[in-house]
C-alpha cells in the first residue's frame, strides 16, 4: 500500500537544519512511503482581503494538503514557539472560514534544534495550534537536538538509535494514515 506524506519544511534557510533533519528522515522510511513537498516559500502574508479571491499559490497549497494522506511539519524554534513562516502557512490553511485544510488530517511535528531539548517548546506549540484547526495531530513528536555528530558524511543520521526513533515515527504516520 502507498502512503502520500506531505511535509512542510518550517524555515526558509538555504542552510536550514530542519530541512537537512527531515532529509535524514525520510531515509529511514518503510516501502511505500511517497513523500511530497508542500512548498510555502512563495506564500504571501495572509489577509481575509483574500478570502473571496485566494491567489494561485494559495490554492495550490492547499490542494498539496488535501491530496497527502499525511502532513508532517517540520518546525525550528524560535523564541519558544513556531516559525511565523510556518503560521503564515497554517492561516492560508485555515481560510476561508470553514475550509481549514487540515481539518480531519493526519498530522505530525518534527523538530530540529542546537539545543538540548531538541526544538520541544516549538513543536508543542504548532501541534495545538494544527489541533484547533481539528487536524488528527499525532502526539509521537519526533524532536532532533543537532550536533556535529548527528550526521554522518552522507547526511545520514550516525546514531543507530536516532534511525531507529525516525523509522517508528514514520511507521506511527503510516499506521495512522491507512486505518
Amino acid at each position: 500500500m502507498s502512503v502520500k506524506i506531505g511535509y512542510i519544511i518550517g524555515s526558509p534557510s538555504s542552510t536550514s537544519i530542519n530541512r537537512a533533519m527531515f532529509d535524514a528522515v525520510k531515509r529511514n522510511a518503510p516501502q511505500g512511503v511517497e513523500f511530497t513537498e508542500i512548498e510555502i516559500k512563495d506564500l504571501p502574508f495572509y489577509s481575509p482581503d483574500h478570502d473571496g479571491s485566494y491567489p494561485e499559490v494559495a490554492t495550490q497549497f492547499k490542494a498539496a494538503i488535501a491530496d497527502a494522506d499525511a502532513v508532517v511539519v517540520v518546525t525550528p524554534t524560535y523564541n519558544d514557539s513556531f516559525s511565523g513562516y510556518v503560521k503564515n502557512a497554517i492561516d492560508w490553511a485555515s481560510r476561508p472560514w470553514g475550509q481549514h485544510s487540515f481539518n480531519g488530517k493526519i498530522s505530525a511535528v518534527a523538530a530540529a534544534s542546537i539545543s538540548p531539548h531538541g526544538g520541544r517548546p516549538g513543536a508543542e506549540a504548532l501541534a495545538a495550534v494544527l489541533a484547533f484547526g481539528e487536524a488528527k495531530v499525532l502526539e509521537y513528536q519526533l524532536r532532533v537536538s543537532v550536533a556535529a555528530s548527528t550526521y554522518d558524511e552522507d547526511g545520514n543520521f550516525a546514531d543507530e538509535a536516532l534511525r531507529a526513533e525516525a523509522r517508528e515515527f514514520l511507521e506511527t504516520i503510516v499506521g495512522n494514515a491507512t486505518r
